[in-house]
């Protein structure tokens, strides 16, 4: 909470008044929504590599990236329902691979209460 704080103190010494202050978290309901419509349009998988083996310059592309949607439907339920353990599998979405560039996580699991859900929610959009 005290970043939020912090942010809107900054805003308004700078002399704005913000129009409204909304959080991400008043909408995880619609971001998960749309994260699953991603996967089944293809846009979107489920993988398991580490973080340390996606970073760095163009790290190779990842394994799971053509993984059936099924699967990746299952996998993203699973997540969310506490079924797999943090750090073991993100949602990624799919961009056109460049030199340098990789599919950015759109999804991690992390088993800490959120200041404003409490537990309802265990995946957090990045």
């Amino acid at each position: 909470e005290k970043f939020f704080v912090g942010i809107k103190d900054m805003v308004e010494w700078l002399g704005y008044t913000p129009a409204a202050i909304t959080h991400s978290s008043d909408y995880f309901d619609q971001l998960y929504s749309w994260a699953v419509e991603l996967i089944k349009k293809d846009l979107a998988y489920v993988c398991h590599q580490k973080s340390e083996e996606i970073k760095g310059f163009n790290p190779p592309p990842s394994p799971w990236r053509n993984r059936p949607i099924e699967e990746s439907l299952q996998l993203f339920e699973d997540m969310k329902n506490g079924k797999i353990d943090e750090g073991d599998a993100t949602l990624r979405m799919k961009i056109t691979l460049e030199e340098g560039k990789q599919d950015p996580v759109a999804y991690r699991i992390k088993f800490k209460p959120h200041h404003r859900t409490g537990s309802k929610w265990c995946i957090y959009p990045t």
